[in-house]
């Protein structure tokens, strides 16, 4: 487990195991309870995570259960650990709806990161005033936490194993002058500084492309390694989802992140249009400098 274990994810991950480890032992629920001399709602809280568990609860199911291994032990009574810890994120709880603070539980376990924006640089990629511009044209509420929540989901990634990042946009995600021409220049140097990065990639749909699959809306995938599926997200102006169960919506937004990377002009040509954007932007704002 790494040191950054997100206590949702922790938790998640050790309620699954549990529950695996007791099918394969063929008790249910009841059975489990009784031979601890629990309760059978307290089997079935820990197992749906309506309630927190001990490392001594998880020690007496996994002898229970007969797990061998003293690294396997353990690991799972480390997650025990992790999940009852506050997740980093948690003081931002007024900002944060269900879905996106299930995302952030993943994001920092994630391995690759792969996402589409039709209109916006990436959360992760943008400057504090292209993304300050953004919050206060939608009218977002708490505008100076929600800053401060994106710029630390920034830091964060900037951990020496950080995930793979693959970033494909719109072309009209360059053009688009957010918080002016200066601002945008500044996001566009940046933007390029970011993807300069061995394990940072950005692929650009060209204008000339037409139309595509995404147009009308943006959407993550993330890879956790290992045993774990990979994550949907899916966001939109009313809502947004996690999921991870349904794996043909998650198959289904990997194909059409090819489709997409696939239409993505190739990143000598990307590069060229990006710097053209930013020498433009820089004599617009000269030119308009008073004499």
């Amino acid at each position: 487990m790494t040191t950054h274990e997100d206590p949702w994810l922790a938790g998640k991950r050790l309620r699954g195991t549990l529950r695996k480890e007791r099918e394969a032992r063929g008790l249910t629920q009841r059975q489990a309870a009784d031979a601890l001399d629990w309760s059978t709602s307290k089997v079935v809280r820990i197992e749906a995570g309506t309630v927190g568990v001990s490392t001594t609860d998880v020690q007496a199911l996994l002898r229970l259960y007969r797990v061998d291994g003293e690294a396997e032990a353990g690991r799972l009574v480390d997650l025990a650990r992790a999940a009852r810890r506050r997740p980093w994120y948690s003081r931002y709880q007024q900002v944060l709806n269900p879905g996106f603070e299930q995302y952030l539980g993943y994001e920092g376990a994630a391995s690759a990161i792969m996402a589409f924006h039709p209109l916006t640089i990436p959360g992760p990629l943008q400057t504090e005033d292209y993304a300050r511009a953004i919050l206060e044209a939608s009218h977002a509420p708490d505008v100076d936490t929600r800053l401060e929540l994106r710029l630390e989901r920034q830091a964060r990634m900037e951990r020496d194993d950080r995930p793979f990042l693959r970033y494909i946009i719109d072309e009209a995600a360059l053009h688009r002058r957010v918080g002016g021409q200066l601002v945008m220049r500044d996001q566009l140097i940046q933007l390029k500084k970011a993807t300069s990065h061995p394990r940072v990639s950005l692929q650009v749909i060209p204008y000339a492309a037409g139309a595509h699959p995404s147009m009308t809306g943006s959407f993550t995938i993330l890879e956790l390694g290992g045993d774990d599926d990979d994550v949907l997200y899916v966001e939109s102006t009313q809502t947004s989802v996690t999921d991870r169960d349904d794996r043909r919506a998650v198959n289904s937004y990997r194909e059409r992140f090819d489709q997409l990377s696939n239409i993505s002009l190739p990143v000598g040509e990307a590069d060229e249009l990006i710097d053209t954007l930013i020498i433009n932007l820089q004599d617009t704002a000269q030119a308009h400098e008073p004499r």
